[in-house]
């Protein structure tokens, strides 16, 4: 709990799905009411590199932990060894004492808890020169932090005060040696337009906001914009390897075929859709994407016909709606159990700091 529930990464039970969903439950709110908010997605540089291991250690100290944890922790951070490759050549080896370099899991897990610390300490100083509240939950429920390890989002309802928290932000981060990416940091107001407003060409900006495009974890926060895009990478990902679908002097079973696409594509065209909301018309288009692969794997063309059902039950394959439809009703148990929303539906500021969080 020292991170916050607001950190997702690196937590049993937790994954950037519920930010998504998170994300995309607060624009349904704004496409249907009076509600907008802004947000601002913090890049840093060279994040995992750069923090302080005496910081580390302080930290631990500090959340609790016990003496053998940290003098694992310790351990694991002491005598770290890089070397550099260029055009295919190899350094030698050479000795660092900063960052978090193990390439596991533990590097990940000590950069989210420098930056829990960094936040705590922006907390402290905002709550006394902005009126931001701390723990981050407006009164209206609106949780105002976000992180998936150094992907973290600042909101409000006052976009802003944003720009105010970002500069102090900045400063205070710098302390902890945690350095702000300011070409990379952006800033996006989601909101519904009026019906009558106009761009600068005159088109009208309802529908085709610039928050739609957004992007959060690899997602879109608009699911019709979201499924398109995954449909492109995903005949992206289905055509780099044509040459084990299509070419028939590759000996590779049909059944192989199958579960290379299931294992290559599929997940890519389903990443994160779980919290798609959209017509479905568009849904079924990811179900015309998904036969149209089939029938090019099992070789299949005009003239030759292949009802829907034939091909789906030759390929032994549901309907990717079908899984869609099932993703989405355990995404909304996860949520109905990890205790955030109250009994009438709406995000509890309590829960998102107590003990009793997941």
């Amino acid at each position: 709990m020292y991170t916050g529930p607001w950190q997702a990464a690196y937590k049993q039970g937790r994954s950037c799905a519920d930010l998504v969903w998170s994300q995309r439950m607060l624009t349904s709110v704004v496409t249907r009411r009076e509600f907008e908010y802004s947000k601002i997605n913090i890049d840093m540089t060279a994040a995992f590199n750069t923090i302080r291991r005496q910081t580390i250690i302080n930290l631990l100290i500090d959340a609790g932990c016990s003496r053998d944890d940290i003098r694992l922790v310790q351990y694991l951070l002491s005598n770290t060894k890089l070397k550099v490759t260029v055009n295919r050549s190899e350094s030698g080896e050479f000795v660092i004492n900063i960052g978090a370099y193990q390439g596991d899991s533990l590097a990940g897990k000590v950069f989210t808890l420098t930056l829990a610390g960094a936040l705590n300490h922006i907390r402290a100083v905002i709550s006394v020169t902005i009126p931001r509240p701390n723990p981050p939950v407006s009164d209206r429920g609106l949780p105002l932090e976000s992180a998936y390890a150094d992907d973290a989002e600042l909101l409000s309802e006052d976009g802003q005060s944003l720009v105010k928290i970002l500069e102090i932000a900045s400063d205070i981060l710098k302390d902890w040696s945690l350095f702000v990416n300011e070409s990379k940091t952006v800033f996006t107001r989601v909101y519904l337009a009026d019906t009558d407003a106009l761009d600068a060409h005159g088109n009208k900006i309802r529908g085709d906001e610039e928050w739609r495009e957004s992007v959060l974890l690899g997602s879109k926060l608009c699911s019709e914009r979201d499924i398109v895009n995954r449909r492109n990478k995903a005949n992206v990902a289905f055509y780099t390897y044509k040459k084990v679908w299509l070419n028939s002097s590759v000996q590779i079973s049909e059944s192989r075929k199958l579960k290379l696409y299931e294992a290559l594509v599929t997940s890519v065209l389903l990443y994160n859709c779980s919290s798609w909301a959209a017509p479905e018309t568009v849904m079924a288009s990811v179900d015309v994407l998904q036969r149209k692969h089939l029938r090019q794997i099992i070789n299949t063309y005009w003239p030759t016909v292949i009802s829907n059902e034939n091909l789906y039950k030759r390929c032994n394959v549901r309907p990717l709606t079908e899984r869609i439809k099932k993703a989405r009703w355990k995404m909304l148990g996860h949520v109905l159990r990890s205790g955030l929303l109250c009994s009438s539906g709406v995000i509890h500021p309590s829960s998102w700091y107590s003990p009793t969080s997941s």
